[in-house]
């Protein structure tokens, strides 16, 4: 004989609410169903992947054509092979290399020192920046400056007096000063003993 499984216990608040409510007390809802349409370029693109797996699925076989495959494969030219044996030749020389052959070699470190003039002369290189960084001011004396202003001699003065007064008088000519002269053009005629001799140097 069959068992009823046992309910959970409800409850008896939420029933009470439920019993007493009335078609009244509810609001009203407007049911929203949504199925969104795939768009136009969501229809195409689906529409071009369908027929390419069926162009794919129903693809003829028959018609390819036979092909044959090459398989390449070039080979290094002398120039290569030659190098490449040249570094094979120095990769084994280099491992075979026997130590034993080695001389033993005693290394000198040299650390020059320097001369005795070179040490004097830092030395008093360091002498004069010490006596300049530790100079005092206080030390010094205040001078007056005194200012020399030559003044010419005599001579000089008499030139340049001269000089300006020659100048002057150039500037400040006064032209009708000048007396009117007129001019006389000679021209003297040979005389009859003067004509005489020449006519007999002739």
């Amino acid at each position: 004989m069959a068992t009823k499984a046992a309910l959970p216990s409800a409850d008896p608040q939420l029933l009470g609410a439920i019993s007493k409510a009335t078609p009244e007390s509810l609001h009203h809802v407007q049911t929203d169903v949504k199925n969104p349409l795939p768009s136009k370029e969501a229809i195409a693109q689906e529409k071009t992947e369908q027929e390419l797996m069926s162009g794919i699925e129903g693809f003829d076989a028959g018609k390819l054509k036979p092909t044959e495959t090459q398989e390449k494969n070039p080979l290094p030219d002398p120039s290569a092979i030659e190098q490449e044996k040249r570094e094979c030749e120095m990769r084994h020389s280099i491992g075979d290399f026997n130590k034993s052959k080695l001389r033993h070699s005693q290394t000198e470190v040299k650390n020059p020192l320097p001369s005795t003039e070179a040490i004097n002369l830092e030395k008093q290189e360091v002498e004069k920046i010490q006596e300049i960084e530790g100079f005092k001011k206080d030390s010094l004396k205040h001078t007056e400056p005194t200012v020399k202003n030559v003044l010419p001699d005599q001579d000089t003065l008499d030139a340049e007096k001269k000089e300006q007064e020659l100048k002057d008088g150039v500037t400040n000519f006064n032209r009708n000063s000048l007396k009117k002269t007129t001019t006389e053009e000679k021209n003297a005629l040979p005389s009859s003993q003067d004509i005489a001799e020449e006519k007999a140097a002739k």
